[in-house]
Order: structure tokens, then C-alpha cells, then sequence
């Protein structure tokens, strides 16, 4: 094929060139953009990741028991959701409970967090009762102030031991012929 005719603008026939119109292109490439913008979106959300933290900050507290209490239970105060449980690990002898919290709750250094469950069966959340001092716990600081898992076995064990009385203290009638 001879490309003379078609590098040359003087030349006799030259291949037609359609109009370009960018309209149908730039929408469905709008359309798409958006679409995996929202899937994006949606996911993290979903997730529960946070893109970034400058709205919470972090807190410890040190309980004796964590029977039952979970990654992502609820921190509240009086009813009230004030943040979640971000990690628990041990610190032996006891448990370490990162508490991650709304900046625009300060927690003061008296504050008292112990373990409840919602309902007879239901999933266990950090309840915080608050104290009378004027003193704040820092960022990264420790609650000194904690109550532990009230275990219902433990309870029932108690009371069933406690009913039956100890059985060594009972007379043998072998021993007083």
C-alpha cells in the first residue's frame, strides 16, 4: 500500500477520520469512577476500619476476669456508648483491656470500669460509672479503679457448696463404737 497518499496533505484521496465526541466515553467513565468510589467506601465502612483517628484516643484498664468480653464490645456510660473495646491481652497476672473512646469524653481518674452483661444472656460491654475526682486520665493512661467478671458458675458453686455443708465435719458412727 502506498503511504505517499496519506502522509501527504496535497494528496488525492485521504482517510476519513471520524468526529471524535467524547459525551458517551466520559459519562460511562464518570458512571464507572464513581461506582468503584462508592464500593470503596462501603467496604471500609463495612469493615469497621478507620482511616484515621484523631477522634478517639486510647485508654487501659486491668481486670482480674474478661470471661465473655470481646473485641468491639461497647464502652458506655450511664446507657450511653462512649467507644469500644479495641484489644485485650494478658498482663500476667491480669488482663489488659485497650479502651478506645470518644475525645469529647474525658474519663476521670476515680472512674470505675467493671464488666456487665446486656440482658440474662447477652454479650458483655464495659460499663463506666463515674467518680467525684477533678483529675483526668491522660491519653494512653491506665484505669486503677476496675471490677472483674462476676462468673454465675463460680456463684452457683458457692451456693451449692455452702447448702450441702461439709460432709468431713459429720461424725463417723464407725469411729464411736
Amino acid at each position: 500500500m502506498d503511504q505517499s497518499k496519506f502522509n501527504n496533505p496535497q494528496g488525492g484521496s485521504q482517510l476519513a477520520v471520524p468526529k471524535r465526541s467524547f459525551s458517551l466515553e466520559f459519562f460511562v467513565g464518570l458512571f464507572t469512577a464513581a461506582g468503584v468510589a462508592a464500593a470503596a467506601y462501603l467496604a471500609v465502612g463495612l469493615a469497621g476500619l478507620e482511616l484515621s483517628s484523631k477522634d478517639t484516643y486510647l485508654v487501659y484498664a486491668e481486670f482480674d476476669n474478661i470471661s465473655g468480653l470481646k473485641y468491639g464490645a461497647s464502652v458506655e456510660i450511664a446507657g450511653v456508648p462512649i467507644g469500644v473495646v479495641s484489644d485485650i491481652s494478658l498482663k500476667d497476672p491480669v488482663a489488659r483491656v485497650t479502651l478506645k473512646l470518644n475525645r469529647s469524653i474525658k474519663l476521670k481518674d476515680d472512674d470505675i470500669a467493671s464488666i456487665r452483661t446486656k440482658g440474662i444472656i447477652g454479650d458483655r460491654y464495659v460499663k463506666v460509672s463515674r467518680g467525684a475526682s477533678t483529675d483526668y486520665i491522660p491519653e494512653g493512661g491506665t484505669m486503677t479503679e476496675t471490677e472483674s467478671v462476676i462468673d454465675i458458675e463460680d456463684v452457683i458453686g458457692k451456693v451449692v457448696h455452702s447448702l450441702g455443708g461439709d460432709k468431713d465435719e459429720e461424725p463417723k458412727a464407725e469411729e464411736a463404737k
